[in-house]
């Protein structure tokens, strides 16, 4: 006997839409805020550091020389501009069951917010210092392979620097990554609770030796990429950060159309510096030192993920590295065996900080306005979604930050 009545079956919506899980927030506990005042309108504001007075010894009778007394500017700049566009149909208002224009303009002001967060944290990069393996015990210059046995040494390594250039004790913090934070709760017995109480402040999860400890999956990442030789044609390189759309790059002697192609040039060294200009200029042909002939842009949504990254030739002509600012976490292939992303340089960039070391001014608040678009002949809303803000580790605060190179191979 054969039956198929489905077609008798309803098919309902929930009366809810998915959800969505979000980046936490750090800048707004950690960061300094002001110069907001100041900046509610202007570009920018220098706050000028001087230079030290040297305390010398005094000779009765014998005249001292004046010290020369200097000022250097320091100016925090409004110049971070983060937007996003959407366009929701008349129609699609009409006949949706729940309102897109409510559920994405929401989440517009949300991505805006954490866009700032990975700013800042990449203020890591200004850290005047870093704490590296060498720092507990290891191999200088290299991230640190953390295990419940050492990791009580990143902690002891961190406040020694605090000590050194003299941060109050009550002003320590650490902005850790999901991996680092797993390590520390093995090391505490996989009690969560021997943190401590959490506060208000947002992503703290307690504090430990004598840290603030604040959670993000909004750190900067890094790799250093290191061919044996240069590359040969269709050889490519792929990166992808914290589970996001993976980057493909393809080396190709002669340029076509295909989004993401790099000229293989004559030499290691000039294919380097042009795979360095394409990364940092966006992914797109007309960053510095690349042109049609030698770059081909990626997909524009490539060029959305990428315009977060930088890139940096070693003056050896030998290996680029690569920053990617809220990429704590990279995946990095290569299809040719022997050119290697080192693994001691595939690194997580925690921050540790002072409170309030590192500058913000947010000119607008992340939020979005409507606008019909009648006049463009279409029966709808475009809604727009912007954010202005300017961030500064100043000079003084560059003592006050430190750079904690983990290595994220091993995780």
């Amino acid at each position: 006997m054969s039956q198929d009545i489905t077609a008798m079956s309803a098919s309902y919506l929930s009366r809810r839409i998915g959800q969505k899980l979000y980046k936490m927030l750090v800048f707004r506990s950690l960061a300094s805020f002001v110069e907001m005042d100041q900046l509610k309108d202007g570009e920018s504001v220098d706050r000028p550091y001087r230079a030290d007075i040297v305390v010398e010894n005094y000779t009765k009778g014998t005249a001292l020389t004046a010290q020369d007394l200097t000022a250097t500017a320091d100016v925090l700049t409004v110049n971070v501009i983060k937007a996003a566009l959407i366009y929701v149909d008349d129609v699609d208002k009409i006949q949706n069951r729940w309102s897109a224009a409510n559920a994405w303009g929401d989440e517009i002001g949300k991505r805006l917010a954490i866009a700032l967060d990975a700013v800042f944290l990449y203020e890591v990069t200004n850290a005047a210092d870093t704490i590296d393996s060498g720092d507990v015990g290891g191999t200088a210059s290299q991230g640190i392979t953390v295990t419940t046995s050492n990791i009580d040494k990143v902690f002891s390594a961190i406040n020694k620097k605090f000590d050194v250039n003299n941060v109050a004790l009550g002003e320590r913090n650490l902005v850790m990554s999901p991996q680092f934070k797993e390590v520390l709760i093995q090391r505490v017995g996989g009690k969560e609770t021997a943190l401590g109480d959490k506060t208000s402040l947002n992503a703290n999860v307690g504090r430990y030796l004598g840290l603030e400890l604040y959670l993000s999956n909004n750190l900067t990442g890094s790799a250093r990429w290191t061919p044996a030789d240069n590359p040969t044609d269709g050889a490519t390189i792929t990166i992808a950060s914290s589970g996001g759309t993976a980057v493909t790059f393809t080396f190709v002697d002669t340029i076509s159309t295909v989004a993401g192609n790099i000229l293989q040039t004559t030499d290691l060294d000039t294919t380097l510096t042009l795979l360095a200009a394409f990364i940092t200029g966006g992914g797109l042909e007309t960053a510095t030192g690349c042109t049609a002939a030698t770059c081909q842009s990626l997909s524009l949504a490539n060029q959305r993920i990428v315009q977060e990254w930088a890139a940096e030739e070693d003056s050896s002509g030998l290996y680029i590295d690569v920053w990617i600012k809220g990429g704590s976490y990279l995946t990095l292939t290569s299809s040719e065996s022997a050119d290697l992303w080192t693994v001691n340089q595939q690194q997580q960039h925690l921050l540790a900080c002072k409170t309030k070391a590192i500058d913000a001014a947010i000119q607008k608040q992340p939020g979005v306005k409507k606008g019909d678009t009648i006049s463009a002949g279409k029966s709808g809303v475009n809604i727009l979604g912007l954010t202005l803000a300017g961030f500064k580790t100043f000079n003084q605060g560059t003592k006050e930050i430190f750079d904690v190179q983990i290595r994220s191979d091993n995780y």
